[in-house]
């Protein structure tokens, strides 16, 4: 996949003061059967085309590629989808038979990116693995498995998404973009947030009490949201992805503009 998005040339240099944001999954991880690899890349197009719609740039990246990215090379990070994360990462059990698409690559260079993006004010906004992936960076541990009665995916191969409702905490970033209160949603995912990661809220749970979303609790420490949901998924509530994109690229647009003083 060409990593240079609409918007950006063959460099990935900005072409018309729009943010350029890191856009990243693992392509083709060894450890990812073939289908899901193209679920993603399926997944990681609309996503790229909610950006573009709302005025941003993207510049998609491989995170099993095993090369280095710098999050303040972008205005803002993007964590989509993908494989879990490797258990050992969080103090969870490595022999549980259901995790499956580990790339400890991909984990390192997302951790990475997300520390750097707050470190450097950047705003970072998660994607189901990419709210998991959020939580574990932030010193957070996972649910390997939700068990096979779990609403949050069809227990099947090669699954569709699934849609259910989660409530979201007034007073939040999510609020600001969705509402308070019930909303639908499409879900694929068989883990989701044990302990909190540290400096991080809930802002959204299912009815079952899972973790649905989380954000900074303190939001003078930076713009990041994660939902464990997949608001890209085209059988999403229409205008959800650009409700949750457009607050995300006004905050990366506020850095852009920043670094051009």
């Amino acid at each position: 996949m060409n990593p240079a998005a609409p918007g950006t040339d063959a460099m990935g240099n900005n072409d018309g003061g729009r943010p350029r944001i890191a856009v990243s999954y693992a392509h083709r991880a060894a450890s990812q059967p073939e289908w899901f690899s193209d679920e993603l890349a399926d997944l990681a197009r609309h996503a790229v085309a909610g950006l573009d719609a709302v005025g941003a740039d993207a510049v998609v990246i491989d995170s099993a590629s095993g090369h280095v990215f710098s999050a303040v090379d972008f205005d803002g990070v993007l964590v989509l989808g993908g494989g879990d994360v490797d258990p050992s990462r969080y103090g969870g059990n490595t022999g549980e038979p259901t995790v499956h698409g580990v790339d400890t690559r991909a984990d390192e260079t997302e951790i990475d990116l997300v520390i750097g993006a707050v470190e450097n004010g950047r705003p970072v906004l998660g994607i189901c693995r990419g709210l998991q992936l959020i939580n574990v960076a932030f010193a957070g541990s996972l649910i390997e498995d939700l068990g096979p009665d779990s609403v949050h995916k069809v227990h099947q191969e090669r699954p569709p998404m699934i849609g259910h409702t989660v409530t979201v905490e007034p007073g939040t970033l999510l609020a600001d973009a969705l509402g308070a209160g019930e909303v639908t949603v499409q879900s694929g995912h068989h883990q989701a947030v044990r302990r909190l990661g540290d400096r991080l809220r809930v802002s959204a749970t299912a009815p079952d009490g899972v973790v649905e979303a989380v954000e900074l609790a303190r939001p003078d420490e930076g713009w990041l949201l994660a939902v464990q949901w997949h608001p890209e998924e085209p059988g999403s509530p229409e205008g959800q992805l650009a409700a949750l994109f457009e607050p995300f690229v006004e905050a990366c647009r506020y850095v852009a503009a920043a670094s051009r003083r």
